[in-house]
C-alpha cells in the first residue's frame, strides 16, 4: 500500500493539532482564570462547593498547558532531545491525565457536597464544610497521583512524536482501563446518582429562597458541569471500548493511522468542559 495516504493523514493530524490546541489554550485559559477569580470572591470563598469549583479550574489549567501547549509547540518544531524524550513524555502525560482525572472527581465531590448540604440530617450536613472539602481535595490529588504514577514506569516516547505510548501490551490495557473507569464511566455515574439523591432531598425539605439564592446558583452551575462532563467523556469511552474490542485484529498501516487520528480527535473533548 502506498505511503502517500498515510503521509496525508499525518499532515492532517498535524494541522488539527495546531488549530485545536491553540483554540483550547485561549478559551481554556480565559474561562478557567475567570472561574478562579469568581470562586475566590469573599462571598464564595467560604462555600465548600466553590472550593471544589476552584480546584477544578486549577486542575484544568495544568492539564491544558501540559497537553495543549506542548503539542502546539511540537507542531512548530520545538522538540526535546533524544536523551530527554522518555522523561519529557512521562512528565507531560502524567500532568495531563492526573489533573484531568482529579478535576472530574472534584465535580463528583461537589455533587456529594450538594447532597450533604441539602440533607435534613444534621450529621450529614456537617460534611458540607470548607475544612472537610479541603481534605477531600488533598485525598483526590493523592489518589489520582497514585493511580497515574505508573506512567513513569509504563510510558516511553520520542521527541518526534506528539504522543507517548505504553511500553508493553499490559501497560496499554491497564492505562486504557484506568482512563475508561476512573474518568469516563465512574465519575458521570456517581454524579447522576448524587444529583438524583440531592433532588430527592430538596423535594422533601422546605427551602428559604432568600437565604439560598447563592446555593441555587451554585447548583445550576454544578448541573451544567455534570451534563458537560457526561456528554464530553462519551467520545473517549467509545474510543477506548473500540480499541479494546479490536485490539487482536490484524490492521493495515492506513487503518492504524486512521484510528490514531480518531483517538487524537477524541482527546480534546476531555478539555472542552473546562472553559
Amino acid at each position: 500500500m502506498s505511503t502517500i495516504p498515510i503521509q496525508n493523514l499525518q499532515r492532517i493530524q498535524n494541522e488539527l493539532t495546531r488549530g485545536i490546541s491553540l483554540t483550547l489554550l485561549i478559551a481554556g485559559t480565559i474561562g478557567n482564570v475567570l472561574n478562579c477569580i469568581l470562586f475566590t470572591r469573599r462571598s464564595l470563598r467560604h462555600n465548600p462547593c466553590s472550593i471544589y469549583f476552584f480546584a477544578t479550574s486549577v486542575a484544568n489549567i495544568i492539564a491544558l498547558y501540559f497537553s495543549c501547549l506542548t503539542r502546539l509547540l511540537m507542531t512548530f518544531g520545538t522538540n526535546t532531545t533524544s536523551s530527554q524524550g522518555s522523561i519529557y513524555c512521562r512528565f507531560r502525560t502524567f500532568f495531563t491525565f492526573m489533573p484531568l482525572t482529579a478535576s472530574t472527581w472534584f465535580i463528583v465531590a461537589a455533587c456529594a457536597d450538594r447532597y450533604a448540604s441539602s440533607s435534613s440530617s444534621v450529621r450529614i450536613r456537617s460534611f458540607s464544610q470548607v475544612k472537610f472539602s479541603q481534605r477531600i481535595i488533598y485525598a483526590i490529588i493523592f489518589i489520582s497521583s497514585a493511580i497515574w504514577g505508573q506512567m513513569f514506569v509504563c510510558f516511553n516516547g520520542s521527541p518526534e512524536s506528539f504522543n507517548c505510548y505504553p511500553s508493553t501490551k499490559f501497560c496499554n490495557i491497564f492505562n486504557d482501563s484506568i482512563l475508561l473507569i476512573f474518568y469516563s464511566l465512574l465519575p458521570p455515574l456517581l454524579m447522576f446518582i448524587l444529583g438524583w439523591l440531592t433532588i430527592q432531598h430538596i423535594r422533601h425539605r422546605p427551602i428559604n429562597r432568600l437565604s439560598n439564592s447563592k446555593e441555587r446558583q451554585l447548583n445550576i452551575m454544578l448541573i451544567t458541569q455534570v451534563i458537560c462532563v457526561a456528554i464530553l467523556s462519551l467520545p473517549t469511552s467509545i474510543e477506548k471500548i473500540y480499541s479494546e474490542i479490536t485490539m487482536k485484529q490484524v490492521k493495515s498501516a492506513e487503518r492504524l493511522q486512521i484510528e490514531a487520528n480518531l483517538a487524537f480527535m477524541t482527546l480534546p473533548s476531555c478539555y472542552l468542559f473546562s472553559p
